[in-house]
């Protein structure tokens, strides 16, 4: 493969990832129709997600994995799960959820000083895990041009409707707890709930597309049903699910938009310096 083969791939791949994950951002960023966040913000929240936290997730989680492998185990004599499906499930279900609603969560508390509305908590925090989901995407499609760029795209376009959207919602419900802490104050546990919340949703998603190593583990598998089908109903209600999460975040951003200016705890520019509907 030429030099210039491997870059046109590489741009097939970028876009693919790319192409929808901006097309939602555009659509949860309208659904917010009386207060829209400006494009400054939700392109920052995007970036946050692709280009820190992605990565500073990746490292995190590689530690924390390495802990529970080579120390927890060991002290432990073994009575955890040993094999590499089990420590996968664990890093899928457990570690994964935990550092990545976190890492997410923690950009979209950074940038709390641009939430007025709590419905702004929720489209940063949808375009974090959008740009988290993005990055995710490409280099899962890089991953996956060893058996062909066909199965690359693929693999890309299935995740655009599943785990991206899920990033999407999962940090959406984050945010609104963002916003919701800011109207209170920091008085409640609004922002912890959320986020269980999100860490939750994610770490279900995992479970689902885990169907075909989970089920055989625990002595559930249907007869006449091989992997490959157990991994082609998994990844067709992964779909349903991350399309049915995001709706349902649009939905409450619709509703959340509604209420009135945060009281905020410091000083904050009036709100015609954002008029309704501006860009």
């Amino acid at each position: 493969m030429s030099d210039l083969t491997a870059l046109l791939i590489l741009i097939v791949l970028l876009l693919f990832s790319l192409v929808p994950a901006l097309f939602f951002l555009i659509w949860v960023r309208k659904t917010e129709r009386y207060h829209t966040e400006s494009w400054g913000g939700v392109s920052r929240a995007f970036l946050y997600g692709a280009l820190i936290g992605t990565f500073v997730a990746a490292i995190l989680e590689a530690i924390l994995f390495a802990v529970y492998a080579q120390v927890l185990q060991p002290d432990l004599g073994g009575t955890l799960p040993r094999g590499a499906t089990a420590e996968f499930l664990v890093l899928a279900l457990l570690i994964a959820p935990f550092v990545e609603e976190g890492i997410k969560g923690l950009g979209v508390y950074g940038m709390r000083g641009r939430i007025q509305y709590v419905a702004d908590g929720m489209v940063l925090g949808a375009a974090v895990g959008l740009g988290f989901g993005f990055m995710e995407n490409l280099l899962y499609g890089i991953s996956a041009l060893a058996t062909g760029i066909a199965v690359a795209v693929t693999t890309i376009a299935i995740r655009s409707l599943s785990s991206m959207l899920i990033h999407a919602s999962a940090t959406s419900i984050t945010g609104y707890g963002v916003g919701v802490n800011l109207e209170r104050r920091g008085q409640g546990h609004a922002l912890a709930g959320s986020y269980l919340t999100a860490v939750g949703m994610h770490s279900s998603y995992n479970a689902l597309v885990s169907l075909p190593l989970i089920l055989p583990l625990v002595g559930l598998v249907l007869p006449g049903y091989g992997f490959e089908a157990l991994s082609l109903a998994s990844l067709f209600l992964a779909v349903i699910y991350g399309l049915t999460a995001f709706g349902y975040i649009n939905k409450r951003i619709a509703e959340a938009q509604f209420q009135t200016a945060l009281p905020l705890p410091s000083p904050r520019p009036a709100v015609a310096s954002r008029p309704p509907g501006s860009r």
